[in-house]
This record gives C-alpha cells, sequence and structure tokens, in this order.
C-alpha cells in the first residue's frame, strides 16, 4: 500500500508522546494503528500531494490534518444505537434519484463526473451525460456522505448512483418544474470532479431555468488542490470564471462553497489560488466543520477566519449542505 510505504519512510522511528494516544510510542506502532483503522473505516483513503506536504510528520497524532484524513483504529468508539450511514437521511428527502429537495426554496443537486475515457463519456459527450459524484479529490473521515462517496471498503458497500442521462434529465425537470425553488447547490462527491464541458452544460441549464436565482458550486478543490486553479492547462476554473460571468449577466450569482477547516490547510498556492478567483470576480464561501481536536477551540477558529479574510474568502454556516 502507497500510504504504508509512505508512512515507513518519512516518520521518525520514535514519536512524540501524546496524552490521547500513550500507548502508540514508535513509527511501527502508528502504521499499525492506522493499517487497522483503515481496515475498520467507512471511507476509503485519498489524501492528494498538497495535504501529504501540509501534515506535520514528526508529530503526526497530534496533527490537525492527520486527524480529518487518515483513521486510527484507537480512536474509534461504538456506535450510537441509531446510527445511519446516511446521518442527513437524505434519501429519504429526495423526489427524484440524487436530488435532495428538504428546504423549500432550496435543493441539493448532486452532481460529478464521468471518466474522461469511457464509452459512456464519449457517446453523451453533447448530451447532458453526466454521472453523480463517487468520489472526491480527498476523502474525509466525517464525511455525511459515506453511504454513497468513494470505493466499497470492508465495511461498507456503496450505494453509488450511476450514469444514466435519464436520470439527470429527470432531476433538472423537477427543478424547472417547481417555481419555488430558486437556490440550487451542485454537489456529489465534489464538484471538481465534473469535467470542465459537464461543468458548463449543467451551469447553462439551470441559467435557463427563470425562477433559478442563484446556485453554489460545491467542492473541497481549493483547499486540497489549489495548484489546480493556477494550473494554465486546466479548464475547470477557466470554466468557473466563463460561468460566473454569465450569471452576472442575467442578473444570477454563482458562488463557489469550499471547505477549509483548519488554518494550516492554507499555503502560500491557497493564497494565489484565492487571489485568482477573486480578481475574476468570483465569490467563495467557506464551510467549515467544527471537529474535536482540529478546530474545538477559540484560537484556532479566529486564526482559521482570519486566514479566510484575508484572501477574501466568506466563512458561512449550512451543515446540510457540505460539500
Amino acid at each position: 500500500m502507497k500510504l504504508h510505504d509512505f508512512l515507513k519512510e518519512t516518520l521518525p522511528e520514535t514519536l512524540p508522546q501524546s496524552e490521547e494516544h500513550q500507548n502508540i510510542r514508535t513509527r511501527d506502532d502508528f502504521i499499525k494503528d492506522v493499517m487497522d483503522g483503515i481496515d475498520r473505516a467507512p471511507m476509503s483513503i485519498r489524501i492528494p500531494p498538497h495535504i501529504i506536504s501540509s501534515i506535520d510528520w514528526a508529530n503526526p497524532l497530534e496533527d490537525p490534518l492527520r486527524r480529518q484524513f487518515i483513521p486510527m483504529m484507537s480512536t474509534f468508539q461504538k456506535d450510537h444505537p441509531v446510527l445511519a450511514l446516511d446521518s442527513l437521511h437524505e434519501t429519504e428527502d429526495s423526489p427524484v434519484e440524487g436530488l435532495v429537495h428538504r428546504y423549500n426554496d432550496k435543493c441539493l443537486f448532486l452532481g460529478g463526473c464521468l471518466h474522461k475515457n469511457s464509452l459512456i463519456t464519449r457517446v453523451f459527450r453533447t448530451l447532458l451525460s453526466l454521472k453523480a459524484s463517487s468520489h472526491c479529490p480527498l476523502y474525509c473521515r466525517f464525511c455525511t456522505r459515506s453511504y454513497a462517496v468513494g470505493a466499497n471498503t470492508s465495511t461498507v458497500t456503496k450505494s453509488s448512483l450511476k450514469p444514466q442521462l435519464r436520470r439527470w434529465e429527470a432531476m433538472l425537470q423537477y427543478i424547472a418544474s417547481n417555481p419555488v425553488i430558486s437556490d440550487v447547490v451542485i454537489s456529489g462527491g465534489d464538484s471538481y470532479s465534473l469535467m470542465p464541458h459537464h461543468l458548463r452544460l449543467i451551469g447553462d441549464r439551470l441559467l435557463a431555468i427563470p425562477h433559478i436565482r442563484r446556485f453554489r458550486i460545491a467542492t473541497k478543490g481549493l483547499c486540497v488542490s489549489p495548484s489546480r486553479t493556477l494550473d494554465p492547462e486546466d479548464d475547470w476554473t477557466d470554466e468557473l470564471i466563463a460561468l460566473v460571468k454569465r450569471g452576472r449577466e442575467c442578473g444570477k450569482q454563482i458562488a463557489l462553497h469550499t471547505h477549509f477547516n483548519h488554518p494550516n490547510e492554507f499555503s502560500w498556492v491557497s493564497r494565489e489560488a484565492a487571489q485568482k478567483l477573486f480578481a475574476s470576480g468570483v465569490i467563495v464561501r467557506n464551510q467549515s466543520v467544527l471537529l474535536k481536536g482540529v478546530n474545538d477551540n477559540v484560537e484556532t477558529m479566529a486564526a482559521l477566519i482570519r486566514e479566510l479574510a484575508d484572501n477574501n474568502i466568506q466563512p458561512v454556516s449550512s451543515p446540510s449542505f457540505n460539500p
């Protein structure tokens, strides 16, 4: 396993002592605990280079980013008797498969990608051929959509939505036929998984619906893969900027909702990427999850909010629609 080999090569032989993990003293202790945790976890492991490079591997037991994305068996607690993987009961509020309509004037559009070289993508490229997102650039241990997102694990068989044109059309028709809906969240998975032309297709379809006044594109991408925003050969951000411009021209607001939970997730790359979006007129908002041992103190949360403000990212609260 790549993570196992990376930890073996990177970690110091002896780890700093931790009050929470008193029995973990060596590199091998830590690796065994992590491997056992992965076997038990409902989410598979996916960590992009930006986050890997931001973790303090000299003290991984206490690092706030490691806590978010790498499970340890020693931290697992007994499940609550009424635990449900679909903790927000999204499937119960889905009048159409893949679309959650819980609040009167808002709905959640679970969008994502087809693999670039798949037969389905080639056949339907000129149509609305999208797949409910089954993956993200990074998998969070606290994900409320662990029933559907990511690959199957030893403990969870995912209820992934398959790429079907008729399902996407049904979702859009439901939105178009319900004039009470004015606000749409495009999520998944993660909207960073959308191919650029898919982002354009879905955005233009929503802009063409008269009663849709605003929509939000939910992605953790700016946080975990900021270099994509700066990459001149990556068209996703160009499509986002163009879509925001078209929205402004017809009096509709499009915003990017991202997901920073700790100030350590910022780097010079994050700051340059945020500045590019700001200079291009993209509204960026942030939804943070309150996490034990990560940001559950005034000092950390204050530092995070200052960092967001310095980078023209607006902190908001909307826990039901976390990306």
